[in-house]
C-alpha cells in the first residue's frame, strides 16, 4: 500500500475529501429513500410501518450508499483505491479468527457496559424486528451481502485507504474507525446508551481496520463485519422462535 506523504496541507485536504465522501454517501442515500419509498407505499408494494417497508428502506439507503462509494472509488480516482481478491488460505484463517474475536469482543463489551448499568442503544434495524422472525432471518442474509460490504467499502476502503496515503497507517485506521463509530449515533436510547453504542462500534472497527491493512484485501473485513452482524440477527431470530 502507498506510503505516507508529509505536510499538513495535503493531510487537511485529504481529510476534507473523505469527510465529503462520507457526508455525500449518507445524504444521497437519504435522497434516494425520500424519492423512492413514498411511491412504494402508494403502490401498495410495502406496508406503511411494516417490516417490509423497513427492509425496502434499508435496501434503498444502502443502494444509494454504495453508488456514491463506488462512484468515488472508480470514477473520481485515477488509480484503484480499494484492493480486493479471492481470499487465500491465510486470509480465510484470518477471517475465521477475526469473526471469533469480533463476536467475542462485542459480547464482552456489552457485558462490561451492563456491569456498569449502562444499556447500549438499540439499532433501528434490530428494534423493528421484534415479533417478526421472518424479518430477522432476512436481515441475516442482508447483513452478509449488503451491510458488511457496503460499510467496509466506505470506511475501510475509501476513508482509511485515502487517509493512509498522507496520514500513515495507524492515523488512517483511527480516523476511519472514529467516523465509523459516529455513523452509528442514530441509535435509540439515552445519551449513555448512544455513547456506549458508538464506543463499541469504534473499538470493533479498530480490528477491522487492522485486518484490512494486514491483508490488503477489503473482502476480509467485509466478511467479518457481515458475519458479526448476521450473528446478532441470527441470535435474535432463534430467540423469537423459542430456541434460545
Amino acid at each position: 500500500m502507498s506510503g505516507e506523504t508529509t505536510g499538513w496541507e495535503p493531510r487537511a485536504k485529504v481529510l476534507g475529501e473523505v469527510l465529503a465522501v462520507v457526508f455525500g454517501a449518507y445524504l444521497f442515500a437519504s435522497v434516494v429513500l425520500a424519492a423512492v419509498n413514498p411511491p412504494l407505499v402508494d403502490a401498495g408494494i410495502v406496508t406503511p410501518g411494516g417490516t417490509d417497508e423497513s427492509l425496502a428502506q434499508f435496501t434503498l439507503q444502502y443502494g444509494g450508499f454504495l453508488l456514491v462509494t463506488g462512484w468515488y472509488a472508480l470514477a473520481v480516482r485515477d488509480e484503484p483505491l480499494i484492493p480486493w481478491a479471492r481470499p487465500g488460505l491465510r486470509e480465510i484463517g484470518l477471517i475465521v479468527a477475526g469473526i471469533v474475536v469480533l463476536v467475542g469482543a462485542n459480547n464482552g463489551i456489552t457485558r462490561l457496559f451492563a456491569a456498569a448499568d449502562v444499556a447500549i442503544g438499540d439499532n433501528a434495524a434490530v428494534t423493528v424486528g421484534a415479533g417478526d422472525p421472518g424479518y430477522l432471518l432476512t436481515m441475516v442474509g442482508f447483513s452478509l451481502l449488503v451491510v458488511g460490504p457496503a460499510e467496509e467499502l466506505l470506511f475501510r476502503g475509501v476513508v482509511q485507504g485515502r487517509l493512509r496515503e498522507s496520514w500513515g497507517v495507524w492515523p488512517a485506521i483511527l480516523v476511519a474507525t472514529v467516523l465509523f463509530g459516529l455513523s452509528h449515533a442514530s441509535v435509540s436510547g439515552g445519551i449513555a446508551g448512544v455513547i456506549a453504542y458508538i464506543l463499541t462500534a469504534t473499538l470493533l472497527g479498530v480490528l477491522l481496520g487492522y485486518l484490512y491493512e494486514r491483508t490488503e484485501n477489503i473482502v476480509v473485513p467485509a466478511v467479518i463485519h457481515g458475519v458479526n452482524n448476521a450473528v446478532i440477527f441470527a441470535w435474535l431470530y432463534l430467540g423469537e422462535i423459542g430456541v434460545v
